[in-house]
């Protein structure tokens, strides 16, 4: 097993390491490549689609991992530079989860509206970046709420969650997280101010 680490590496590093990698391995043998940039592991994700390479990808934290098997294809005449899609911050956006439902009024339409629109976000084009909770909306994120399988989905996808430590300590849900990663206030300011755009629920 080969261990591709391209973490903190900008693109087209990570798809020229990809293929270098695949170039060289035997047929079969498995590869796993580790990014930590959501924007470099689509782009490698594309490229394997693109050249008929079967590839599984899953996230913890900010690691993403993409699992390959090598299938002995010569990508020799392929230029894997043409996948390199820059990061383009005007077209990022995170979403900023401050409660735990969407809106004013009836709390049992708010928390299913949210619930539909964290499902939505799986199909979005791009997805986002990020998505952060603070306040209540740490409920979504912790055990026995309705959106986890939705949430690991997009995590899985390579959608960073950043999780309010403070809130998760005040509600007493430190040991409840379900999915995400602990964050702080620093790193949450510094995600939206990099942020093309901020959609805030």
């Amino acid at each position: 097993m080969q261990i591709i680490d391209v973490k903190g590496k900008a693109c087209p590093m990570p798809l020229i390491e990809t293929k270098r990698a695949l170039s060289e391995a035997a047929s079969g043998e498995p590869l796993h490549i580790l990014l930590d940039n959501a924007t470099s592991a689509r782009n490698v994700a594309t490229f394997l689609k693109d050249n008929d390479v079967e590839f599984e990808q899953t996230s913890t934290g900010n690691e993403i991992e993409i699992r390959i098997n090598a299938n002995g294809k010569s990508l020799a005449e392929v230029d894997e530079k043409t996948w390199c899609a820059p990061e383009n911050n005007n077209g990022s956006y995170v979403v900023l989860m401050a409660k735990d439902r969407i809106g004013e009024g009836s709390a049992e339409l708010g928390e299913a509206l949210a619930g539909a629109m964290i499902n939505t976000l799986k199909v979005m084009e791009p997805l986002p970046q990020k998505i952060i909770f603070m306040n209540s909306g740490v409920h979504l994120v912790t055990n026995g709420s309705r959106v986890i399988s939705d949430l690991k989905a997009l995590q899985n996808k390579g959608v960073d969650m950043l999780v309010c430590g403070t809130c998760l300590d005040y509600f007493g849900k430190i040991d409840a997280l379900a999915v995400g990663r602990i964050s702080n206030m620093l790193d949450i300011l510094q995600a939206m101010k990099d942020a093309g755009k901020v959609l805030n629920f």
